[in-house]
């Protein structure tokens, strides 16, 4: 009789707590949140050569939070550094950097699928068709083509460590960090059709809503680079504006945009008000922090901030709306980077 009581309440948890992780915006109705009930994920890197990488989460409406996520569903260790997510098609793509490997997991019930193996040091991953994706890499100095059909990895042969990317109109632009340019991929044929050279190590590339790109790049301290925005118009792959960025001694870790505004790191938490302006202002100053990444919630416009402290102790997320007022700061797992809604 007490088995059976056991089973009984381990079946009503696992349903209200498959109710509570859904990641799926096309059964919102309200328009609140990703999945109507307000839950947000986080990415915590954990620390590199510890393999305490992890998934947090935080709900919004109830402000309730979890720790551990994926281990606590699939009673497994995630890897060695959760450097970047990408929500693709009702899927999370967690790309474990230092494990040489991507975890692919269910976005409503957070269950392992599947995970791409033979990876040197990767970085992100974009879908490029319903077969095809692409993965950058920090040291193969190549960037992979993934077949999910297959099964099987290829490569197209770059120069050096390649981060962010974006896909428009059936171009892929890659940061290409090492060498100060932007690769423009056909992606199609897989083969680099351009590059554009533009700040000291570019990290982060975003679509404005006119369909140029803005490329963040963190300069350099010690070369006393300044970081700087290049803005590329991709009919003629010309830059058509370029601003420096006030030197911090800092490097900007991240950048996004929204409708006509562009929030970025740069230390402290900066605002462009207008994409046809180059005003910076500091919105959130940074009184001792470590912002590390910043991202925003496309249903309200709050900016969502992690803080990886002293890269040991857990770290916090912050949330801020976009004129720079604190809504509130939870506890996330070890240096926290990724955020998705």
């Amino acid at each position: 009789m007490k088995k059976s009581i056991n089973f009984l309440l381990f079946g009503v948890i696992f349903i209200i707590c498959s109710s509570c992780v859904k990641l799926n915006p096309e059964d919102n109705s309200n328009n609140v949140s990703i999945n109507g009930n307000g839950l947000v994920l986080i990415g915590n890197e954990g620390n590199f050569q510890y393999g305490n990488s992890s998934l947090s989460s935080y709900n919004k409406n109830s402000g309730e939070t979890s720790s551990n996520i994926y281990q606590n569903i699939n009673q497994s260790l995630l890897g060695d550094v959760l450097h970047s997510i990408s929500h693709i098609d009702h899927q999370l793509f967690l790309v474990i950097n230092n494990s040489g490997k991507i975890v692919v997991i269910n976005d409503e019930t957070f269950e392992y699928l599947f995970q791409i193996d033979n990876l040197l040091s990767p970085r992100k991953i974009i879908k490029v068709n319903n077969s095809k994706y692409y993965i950058t890499d920090l040291y193969s100095n190549s960037i992979y083509v993934y077949n999910a059909y297959q099964n099987t990895t290829s490569e197209i042969s770059v120069n050096g460590w390649c981060e962010d990317m974006l896909m428009q109109n059936g171009k892929v632009y890659v940061c290409n960090v090492a060498n100060n340019q932007i690769y423009v991929i056909d992606s199609n044929h897989d083969n680099i059709l351009d590059s554009i050279s533009v700040g000291q190590s570019p990290v982060s590339i975003k679509e404005d809503i006119k369909g140029d790109l803005w490329v963040l790049s963190q300069g350099s301290v010690s070369n006393n680079e300044d970081p700087s925005i290049s803005i590329i118009e991709t009919q003629t792959l010309q830059i058509i504006k370029n601003f420096n960025l006030e030197s911090n001694l800092s490097y900007p870790s991240s950048m996004n945009l929204f409708n006509n505004e562009v929030f970025f790191i740069n230390k402290h938490v900066y605002k462009i008000s207008s994409i046809e302006d180059t005003v910076q202002e500091i919105i959130w100053e940074n009184t001792g922090n470590t912002f590390y990444n910043l991202s925003i919630d496309p249903y309200n416009k709050d900016l969502y901030v992690t803080d990886a402290k002293d890269y040991v102790q857990n770290g916090s997320l912050l949330i801020i709306d976009s004129i720079g007022n604190l809504k509130n700061e939870v506890i996330t797992g070890i240096i926290p980077k990724s955020i998705v809604f």
